[in-house]
């Protein structure tokens, strides 16, 4: 009788088992990958928008700080409320007082700048030109400009509506972005701005 050996080898299943493993591991690696590359380009987007709010936030601060009469003379603020704010500033440096009027429209704070004509200077509105200065914006019922008078130490509640321009002293602008749909939470800057022109002390 002849003597049968087993041979060295893997059996059919054994290989199936071992593609099913492989397989496995593949799509893991793969959906991590994936989950890494998703969570670099929202930290590089975050870190973008980040960088782009804080030198809209420069300019908002320098043109509010700046603020003073127009070219006719007029008071500095035009207007004030909750989403929008008008006033006078010199915004280009060259002497003369633009009217800037910044305002929530749907989800993009827009920026708007008249130049003075003629003299006595006027600004006609027609002439107004228009840019998106952050968009992307999610308030979600917060005020976006909010006005202090000269009482204001630090823990005073601002300025009830309507605003009265003449008392204004400082302003606060809070903008939240949304940076990346699905992020977990909005990106929010908040300023307080002291206006220069018109301390009281």
């Amino acid at each position: 009788m002849r003597n049968i050996r087993a041979t060295a080898g893997l059996t059919i299943l054994e290989i199936i088992v071992a593609m099913g493993i492989f397989a496995i591991i593949v799509a893991v690696i793969g959906i991590f990958g994936i989950d890494v590359g998703k969570l670099g380009l929202f930290i590089s987007d975050k870190l973008q928008s980040q960088q782009d709010l804080f030198y809209v936030f420069q300019r908002i601060t320098t043109e509010i700080r700046s603020m003073g009469p127009s070219d006719a003379g007029a008071y500095p603020i035009v207007s004030a409320a909750s989403s929008s704010l008008v006033f006078y500033s010199d915004v280009d440096k060259d002497g003369s007082f633009e009217r800037v009027r910044y305002f929530l429209a749907t989800s993009t704070l827009e920026r708007g700048i008249i130049e003075a004509t003629g003299t006595p200077a006027s600004y006609p509105s027609s002439t107004e030109v228009i840019a998106p200065a952050i968009e992307q914006v999610v308030q979600n019922g917060e005020d976006v400009f909010q006005y202090y008078d000269a009482n204001y130490t630090g823990s005073e509640d601002p300025m009830a509506y309507p605003i009265d321009v003449a008392k204004v002293r400082l302003i606060r602008v809070t903008v939240s972005v949304d940076v990346r749909e699905g992020a977990p939470k909005p990106t929010r800057f908040s300023r307080l701005i002291d206006i220069r022109n018109l301390r009281s002390n």
